[in-house]
């Protein structure tokens, strides 16, 4: 992503953070408003007495990484924490950090790449607070029609190649990949086309591969008949951390009961969404996939707590292979998870 774009890690010979552009929001969904112990709707913000803002706003991508979100929504995780929700979906992690920045969002789904590299410059002052997705080798594939040539890694070369947007996690990985089989990162143009957008792209010949998530490759197998070529998260990288929730450090410092209310309700959320048959409530109208496919995707790790360590391997990444040159704290960056 989600997925999937990342969970979902440079090699990289690809610098810029995809830049604070200005934001679009192509859908907003808005949940119940009630609270816990009778209060009242909160829906101008204000506080209660349990969290200093009861209307909190979260941006998501259309992607498996985000469906614990909508889960939490549908199932009443939220209310039961006394926060009343309004979700905005976005086509890209970075598009929507302009939104965050300026207070219209309250917290946002970022891959991790992203996040790091503008923590590094200095253009985001935000921390992690909620973990989201992990690739597994499933998840997270190199997609192409069946006679497109494209077999293994080599064959990249000279080569358009989706990764959903530039500069992100999954051009990361698969320059990390093609580094790893000595093959020039360069020698492949690293295009940006979103997820859903693959198998038309892959049909049309815009592109000869892209790295696709679920739903999506499942919808590509059955519409298109594009095939899964190879694996993007391998080996060292298995069960990277692909993306998280991010809130400024402001809305941290001045509402932390609140943000402990979203991360109670995001760990119960992550642990439903584990269950594909809930999954199943969701996913068909946040992706489009159908809900007779849901038990058929590949999906990746929806984890329910922060781990500095976990997260250290896709600085570690970046670092290696030249994406980050400014030391980052990791164990800085994150808000823990409440007990309870």
């Amino acid at each position: 992503m989600p997925r999937h774009a990342g969970p979902f890690g440079t090699r990289l010979g690809f610098t810029r953070l995809a830049a604070i552009v200005a934001v679009t929001a192509t859908m907003t969904i808005t949940s119940g408003c009630g609270l816990l112990n009778g209060s009242s709707s909160n829906s101008g913000g204000g506080s209660t007495d349990k969290v200093e803002k009861g209307k909190v706003t979260i941006g998501i991508l259309a992607t498996a990484d985000d469906a614990p979100v909508v889960l939490a929504d549908k199932k009443g995780f939220f209310k039961e924490e006394g926060l009343n929700v309004e979700i905005k979906k976005f086509q890209t992690g970075p598009q929507a950090l302009p939104a965050l920045t300026s207070g219209e969002l309250d917290f946002s789904l970022v891959n991790y790449v992203s996040y790091f590299q503008a923590v590094a410059q200095k253009t985001l002052d935000a921390k992690i607070v909620t973990d989201a997705y992990q690739g597994t080798g499933d998840s997270l594939v190199l997609m192409a029609k069946p006679d497109s040539g494209i077999k293994e890694p080599k064959d990249l070369a000279g080569k358009k190649v989706s990764v959903h947007a530039p500069g992100n996690i999954n051009e990361l990985l698969l320059r990390a990949l093609l580094q790893d089989n000595s093959i020039d990162p360069n020698s492949v143009s690293f295009v940006g086309v979103k997820f859903p957008d693959i198998p038309a792209a892959l049909a049309s010949n815009q592109i000869s591969a892209g790295v696709e998530v679920e739903p999506y490759i499942t919808q590509a197998e059955q519409s298109t008949g594009a095939q899964p070529v190879f694996k993007i998260v391998t080996g060292s990288t298995d069960n990277i951390a692909l993306s998280g929730y991010i809130a400024t450090s402001k809305f941290n410092q001045d509402n932390p009961k609140t943000v402990a209310a979203f991360q109670r309700a995001m760990v119960k959320a992550q642990k439903a969404a584990a269950d594909k048959s809930q999954l199943a409530d969701v996913l068909p109208d946040l992706t489009g996939v159908d809900k007779q496919a849901v038990p058929l995707l590949n999906l990746g790790v929806f984890p329910t707590s922060l781990d500095a360590t976990r997260l250290e391997r896709v600085v570690t990444l970046m670092k290696t292979y030249g994406n980050l040159k400014t030391p980052i704290d990791v164990k800085s960056l994150i808000v823990a998870t409440p007990n309870s």
